[in-house]
């Protein structure tokens, strides 16, 4: 996402986690690397809210989910244990600025996350919006 703010537009980026304790954010966000703001949802209201589900082991530790950590490794990244539900799949939306949800995707594991390209027409075609 990072990458690709300049076509965004006005549009602002926003990770939100469910495992982070939020003292730890901002060390999260140096971690993630990115300019925009890192939110944290310890009691999950968001998840349930949106309709995320927990994977199977098959689903979250796929070939795929394998092939990306062993990826990531040969890249150099220290790979940590985890601390959180490995379990608990993620979700990708673009949420406008009254709050409306335009575009939801719901993930089978961790491998299987929209293409950028996806994510980009689908914020970029929010029609402008600000509160009332």
């Amino acid at each position: 996402m990072r990458d690709h703010l300049e076509q965004m537009g006005d549009a602002l980026p926003v990770v939100v986690t469910f495992a982070h304790d939020p003292s730890q954010l901002a060390a999260y966000r140096k971690h993630l690397d990115v300019p925009f703001p890192v939110l944290a949802d310890a009691q999950r209201a968001l998840y349930h809210l949106l309709g995320v589900g927990r994977g199977s082991i098959r689903d979250v530790w796929s070939p795929g989910t394998i092939a990306m950590y062993v990826h990531l490794m040969r890249e150099g990244r220290r790979l940590q244990r985890p601390a959180a539900d490995t379990r608990q799949l993620g979700a990708d939306a673009v949420i406008d600025r009254t709050g409306r949800l335009h575009r939801l995707w719901l993930p089978s594991g961790p491998d299987h996350r929209p293409p950028i390209a996806d994510v980009i027409a689908a914020v970029v075609s929010v029609p402008n919006s600000s509160p009332d």
